[in-house]
């Protein structure tokens, strides 16, 4: 999007967001809505599918009411063959006429105007299954084929007929007929079934209100594994022989969902709950009631050998899930420019209630390093608002992205603290029972929480939610137990802003006066503000982002940015140090710090002992590498991680120690992959080597913990056995994650005839549609291949589109041209400006890659001689 526009004309954008959030307005702007004059009450809806064929038939039947004189009316039905359309009113049947429009619409015309009242539209249809993990799609392994749907955000019209916006939230049923030996599911509980011919008819009883996006519906050979401990009937849903690895996701989804009942006093809202793990799924999971989905890798492994990090995943990802029961299924947006809330709360509060019921999994200090991807973002020029205008022509699923996940979560987490946890979930809970099995706005949320609050929430929240950027929070040590804080946009160097933003920032203040330390909270909402401290005294040091709970980068005088960090564990808490590596970043990409001094900050946190501290440096190493490092400096950069990291890992071991916190585990793996691949260590890699080599006898060998690292680095200077057996072992995986770590292995070699040879695999090889984007971008996070893949993937662009996701290419493809290089992002424009390609997708997407690409050479340019003189300075030492 555009840049940051001067106060007066964002005033004028401003209201123009505003009219798009009220239906009836925005039916006035934006053609493509569909009109409000004749709605949907309830829907059946009626398919016959055989997993094994090609092709579904279906019918649906749904039931209208007009609300005023209509000559015509519109749904969605994209891409079917229609085969029928009747129209029936009080009279009985209506001639009609019926077209089919752009954008996936049909239009219907009876020969006279509707008159208000009571009316059904049935409509046959068939249609191919789509082999892609989207609408209503098939997938087949081990010679079995199965189906199941994915219909968020635009993909319920791609499978029947239907009023495909979030706003027509009505009950539906669904009737499958399916071959009799198939297992079928949907939302809802079976009502009942009858068998005859080899096949089954199953009808499901009438759903709640809801959505088209929220339908859900699987069949095929399916297992299942009971869930006990819930309230209401609940099951693992796997492939044909994946039952096995389901123990971690019994174990984990009642005490979560119990978690989230308490926190919303209000018992799961549905009558059954099935966890349906498929393959091939594009996204991560999916909230649909009582049929959520989630791709196997995530849900599915061995529980003698799931990693921490795995099982850390699947518990967030599941509560991430649950919560949308209530925030997103019980009470849904009216319309998808409300995405960012419905997203960014299930995470806040999935992470909430995971850090409660397995706080071992530490997500509370994680998502200080998830606010970190959003704030980098956040100070590109390019970068809009979180919650944007969403038209009939885009995909919604374009704004699912860091804005509307992590610093939506951020932004909650910071307004939660402000007004107080209990006060927060008082004003939640009148939002949900006003709201109940309805649509809401984000402006409903606000005064249900001003209401709660008795101060205004909506005012605050606005400044970070209606305009881009994020803020930087000054601090200043004034005369007489005084500080001044200021504000304005922070945007990374070279980007000017001229204009006047101001947030209303819940500030957390810290300080010292060499004893005692006290805490003060300020609301900053000017400018520049003077604060009187508590303490009556000069503050010795101050830290003005207690907990890292504010979403605002914040900067000191440089010797109090170093008293703060070192010894950093005196003064600063867990959240704190990861911030300040984060901070750090920022403030070097703003131009507001030495490269010098940036290397040598770092090198004070590698002998932090916690984990995640440790992976934060990692984090602020990976943009060292990307910012400076080219070829000339491989070697250098070397030496600097084998300085800087070899310590840190002598003290956790190479080995993994009984009784040793798994969270060790993790980063001794992430450790020793960067001293193996980036730092090349002989040890290492000698090391790596031995594992490996164990790995391909027996996976059993080897510390799970280690398995996927050990093969990257292996890989890194692998040869031809090597590579065949990476590419053997993929394709003969018993278990998804195994599939996995050879998949991350193959895109981890540097022998650039083997690199060809991986990337030749991608477009010829078995790799699952969902699987086809990874590969590519590992290898080009080298920047010796950076502009190899480039040019394979538009030397073979309309064949890697043909196996992706179509919500997967716009997308990810023009994020090849990433990196530092100017000439590659000149290249992209002009790839992406044929026709053919281009798309309103991939135009925002170029524009956030043309930001990076400017930042990153603009800060090679500015500071790259100095981080160059520091490194080869090393080497000279050495």
């Amino acid at each position: 999007m555009s840049k940051l526009t001067p106060a007066r004309v964002f005033r004028l954008f401003f209201a123009f967001t505003f009219f798009l959030s009220y239906p009836c307005l925005a039916e006035e702007l934006d053609t493509l809505r569909l009109e409000k004059n004749v709605v949907p009450t309830f829907q059946a809806i009626d398919l016959n599918i055989d997993a094994n064929k090609t092709e579904y038939t279906g019918a649906v039947r749904i039931d209208l009411l007009v609300r005023k004189k209509a000559g015509s009316f519109r749904f969605h039905a994209d891409g079917l063959s229609i085969q029928q359309i009747t129209l029936k009113g009080p009279g009985g049947a209506i001639e009609h006429k019926y077209k089919m429009l752009n954008h996936g619409q049909v239009s219907v015309a009876p020969s006279s105007p509707l008159e208000p009242g009571q009316y059904t539209l049935a409509v046959q249809f068939k249609n191919e299954f789509n082999r892609k993990g989207e609408g209503l799609a098939k997938v087949e392994k081990d010679g079995l084929a199965y189906t199941f749907t994915q219909f968020e955000a635009i993909f319920a019209r791609q499978a029947f007929p239907c009023w495909d916006e979030p706003e027509f939230k009505i009950p539906c049923q669904m009737t499958l007929t399916i071959p009799e030996n198939h297992l079928v599911l949907s939302n809802s509980p079976i009502a009942k079934e009858s068998t005859g011919a080899g096949v089954k008819t199953v009808v499901f009883e009438q759903t709640e209100p809801m959505p088209s996006y929220l339908l859900a519906l699987a069949t095929g050979p399916y297992e299942t594994t009971p869930i006990p401990g819930l309230g209401v009937p609940g099951r693992v849903v796997t492939l044909k022989g994946q039952s096995h690895l389901t123990a971690e996701a019994v174990k984990m989804l009642p005490p979560l969902l119990k978690a989230l009942e308490t926190y919303f006093k209000n018992p799961y809202p549905y009558k059954k709950l099935d966890l349906v793990a498929v393959p091939e799924f594009p996204f991560g999971a999916m909230e649909n009631p009582g049929a959520v989905t989630i791709r196997e890798e995530f849900a599915l492994m061995d529980s003698e050998r799931a990693t921490v990090e795995k099982r850390r995943l699947l518990a967030s990802i599941l509560a991430h899930e649950l919560a949308h029961m209530w925030f997103g299924d019980l009470v849904t947006m009216a319309w998808w420019d409300d995405l960012w809330l419905n997203e960014a709360f299930a995470s806040w509060l999935g992470d909430k209630v995971t850090e409660r019921v397995f706080p071992e999994f530490k997500l509370a200090v994680r998502s200080v390093l998830s606010a970190q991807y959003a704030m980098q973002t956040d100070a590109l020029p390019s970068t809009p608002p979180i919650r944007r205008p969403v038209t009939g022509s885009v995909d919604p699923i374009q704004i699912a992205d860091e804005l509307t996940y992590s610093k939506g979560q951020a932004v909650l987490e910071m307004i939660e603290r402000w007004l107080g946890g209990e006060t927060f979930r008082k004003g939640m809970h009148q939002y949900i029972r006003t709201h109940r099995w309805g649509n809401a706005a984000a402006a409903d949320f606000w005064t249900a929480l001003s209401q709660a609050a008795g101060k205004d929430v909506d005012a605050a929240m606005s400044t970070f939610i209606d305009q881009p950027g994020v803020p930087l929070v000054e601090c200043e040590i004034l005369p007489e137990n005084k500080i001044r804080l200021s504000q304005k946009r922070l945007l990374n160097h070279g980007f000017g802003d001229t204009s006047s933003t101001l947030w209303q920032i819940p500030v957390n203040l810290r300080y010292s006066d060499g004893g005692e330390v006290y805490s003060q909270p300020v609301l900053l909402s000017k400018s520049s503000q003077t604060v009187a401290l508590s303490s009556g005294q000069k503050p010795a040091w101050v830290h003005p982002n207690v907990d890292e709970s504010g979403y605002y980068r914040w900067q000191v005088a440089p010797e109090l940015l170093k008293l703060l960090a070192a010894p950093s564990q005196n003064r600063l808490n867990l959240r704190e140090r990861v911030g300040f590596l984060n901070n750090l970043s920022a403030l070097l990409d703003a131009g507001r710090m030495d490269g010098n001094d940036y290397l040598e900050t770092l090198n004070l946190f590698a002998d932090d002992t916690e984990p995640e501290v440790l992976e934060a440096l990692l984090y602020a190493l990976e943009k060292v590498k990307t910012d400076f490092i080219d070829q000339a400096l491989e070697e250098p950069f070397a030496a600097y991680l084998r300085r800087t990291l070899r310590p840190a890992l002598e003290r956790l071991g190479l080995e993994r120690v009984a009784g040793e916190n798994e969270n060790i585990g993790e980063i001794r793996a992430s450790l020793m992959e960067w001293l193996g691949k980036e730092g090349e260590d002989p040890e290492i890699m000698a090391y790596a080597k031995s594992l490996a080599g164990a790995c391909l006898k027996d996976p059993k060998a080897v510390d799970p913990a280690l398995t996927g690292t050990v093969l990257r680095v292996s890989a890194r200077n692998g040869d031809e056995y090597f590579y065949q057996k990476c590419r053997e072992k993929f394709e003969t995986a018993k278990t998804p994650e195994e599939r996995r770590d050879y998949l991350r292995a193959l895109g981890s070699f540097h022998d650039p005839k083997t690199v060809g040879r991986v990337l030749q695999y991608v477009l010829d090889g078995p790799l699952q549609p969902n699987e086809i984007g990874f590969v590519p971008f590992w290898l080009a996070s080298s920047p010796r291949f950076s502009d190899y893949v480039f040019e394979w993937m538009t030397a073979h662009y309309d064949a890697i589109v043909a196996k992706m996701p179509s919500s997967h290419a716009d997308f990810f493809l023009p994020w090849l041209a990433d990196g530092c290089s100017t000439e590659r992002l000149k290249k992209a424009q002009l790839f992406f400006s044929d026709p053919h390609r281009r798309s309103p997708e991939v135009e925002t997407e170029l524009k956030k890659v043309a930001d990076r690409v400017m930042r990153c050479a603009g800060i090679r340019e500015r500071v790259g001689p100095t981080v160059a003189a520091y490194l080869n300075g090393l080497v000279k030492k050495e």
